[in-house]
């Protein structure tokens, strides 16, 4: 058994109470700002979920922490950011991009047509101000890998690793993050590349021992697909030229 961040014991009932804690945030403020705009979905609306959730989930950590834990995210979760991993958001450029040509043959193969692009991507394309391109880097570039990470990496393979071997505690958070993603059933094309990207994750929490380079891989890795998706005209003009049509396909709907 590993002793990677066990301080505070979690278990799999706590860790899915912070995800369902997420999920009623965002509903909550989803369906707020859908009352006070309309149906239509857009920037606002994407900020508003994504605000939400990452409410939710941290409300619930806090509540955690402070009843089972010691009060103390960085103790309790592993939470906290060192700058001698500042080279992780360069490496999460690499990683992105790494992940995206291997699975282009695969995504090919099974989607000849194009493989399905989810929700958030599409409406991240959509930006068209300053403002919105900076709600969307905040959200997927800051909020999310912080999250997500603490909930995954700092939760759930925590848990693993004291009842199986840390390899398949690895290998086991990363099919669970991956599968979330399927609350948006059109991120099924993605899932070959999330789980990659959680496997390197894990095996980076593991060696850190604690949240820092996660954090900081993860944030490259979602910065390059929000940055390619705001300013994917140009760029995917560029790539057509240079590279294979699926390869254009993957990099512009992958969004981990």
């Amino acid at each position: 058994m590993s002793d990677y961040l066990q301080e505070v014991e979690w278990s799999l009932p706590q860790a899915l109470s912070v995800f369902l804690g997420g999920i009623v945030g965002a509903l909550i403020t989803t369906a707020g700002v859908l009352v006070w705009q309309g149906s239509e979905l857009n920037i606002l609306t994407f900020a508003a979920s994504f605000a939400g959730q990452a409410a939710g989930n941290l409300a619930v950590m806090w509540f955690l922490s402070v009843r089972r834990g010691t009060g103390s995210f960085r103790r309790d979760y592993g939470l906290t950011i060192e700058a001698k991993h500042w080279w992780g958001i360069p490496a999460g450029f690499g990683l992105q991009i790494a992940v995206v040509l291997v699975t282009a043959p695969l995504l090919q193969l099974l989607y000849p047509d194009g493989a399905p692009q989810q929700s958030v991507a599409s409406i991240t394309e959509g930006t068209t101000t300053v403002a919105e391109g900076i709600i969307i880097i905040l959200m997927v570039g800051v909020a999310a890998p912080v999250v997500e990470e603490i909930l995954f990496r700092g939760m759930l393979l925590s848990r693993l690793v004291r009842s199986m071997r840390t390899s398949w505690a690895i290998v086991v958070q990363a099919a669970v993050f991956a599968g979330i993603h399927l609350l948006d059933p059109s991120a099924i094309a993605a899932l070959p590349g999330l789980f990659l990207i959680g496997v390197v994750l894990g095996v980076a929490a593991i060696r850190s021992r604690n949240l820092s380079l996660p954090i900081l891989l993860h944030a490259g890795v979602n910065l390059t697909a929000a940055v390619l998706l705001i300013f994917g005209g140009e760029f995917a003009q560029w790539l057509e030229e240079t590279a294979e049509p699926e390869v254009v396909q993957a990099v512009l709907s992958l969004l981990g």
